[in-house]
């Protein structure tokens, strides 16, 4: 109940799922959830209630001076400088693997299901984090500091370098590392 946004992370909880291949602990998530949102409910805050004030708030007061022409590839660019340079690679690679998978299944989505798991899982949960980013940007919530807001997006969509070559890992690696001290000793962050 910290942020508007971390609903999204049911995207997330989906994709692990479905690469467990179990839904047997989806009950039990959703039963969590309703327990977690009902007890808040029960002392006064209502998600439900509560979301559509705010966007009203919000569009009253900073976001008239924040259109979402701007922001919408703002958000996207600052997030990806924020996640770092091997998010893109990621996700073109994850992109490329999923164009390819769906392209040459006869099966169509069952083919998903034979192809193996250490491909699958990276797929799935940098797809994940790819629609917990998109969604974000089209809810229109996040205008600006979304190098912050969207953090816990940031390690899902980078599982996807797990699908690039050995050799790029190594050298993606160690320049995360490199962007990172850069970004960190040369920007005044505020952080």
């Amino acid at each position: 109940m910290m942020s508007y946004g971390l609903p999204l992370l049911g995207v997330l909880a989906v994709a692990v799922l479905l690469a467990a291949r179990n839904w047997r602990p989806f009950v039990w998530a959703v039963g969590g959830a309703v327990v977690v949102v009902g007890g808040f409910a029960v002392w006064g805050f209502a998600w439900w209630q509560a979301y559509p004030v705010l966007r009203v708030r919000y569009y009253a007061g900073v976001a008239h001076n924040r259109p979402i022409t701007y922001w919408a590839w703002g958000n996207l660019g600052a997030f990806g400088f924020s996640a770092g340079p091997l998010a893109g690679a990621a996700v073109a690679q994850t992109v490329a693997v999923t164009a390819r998978t769906l392209r040459g299944a006869a099966g169509g989505i069952r083919a998903w299901f034979r192809l193996p798991r250490p491909v699958v899982v990276p797929v799935l949960l940098s797809l994940a984090g790819m629609a917990m980013v998109f969604l974000a940007d089209a809810s229109g919530m996040s205008k600006a500091e979304v190098e912050r807001i969207w953090l816990p997006f940031a390690p899902w969509v980078l599982v996807g370098t797990a699908l690039l070559p050995a050799r790029w890992r190594r050298v993606g690696l160690a320049v995360q590392v490199l962007a990172a001290l850069l970004v960190q000793h040369t920007l005044d962050t505020g952080w």
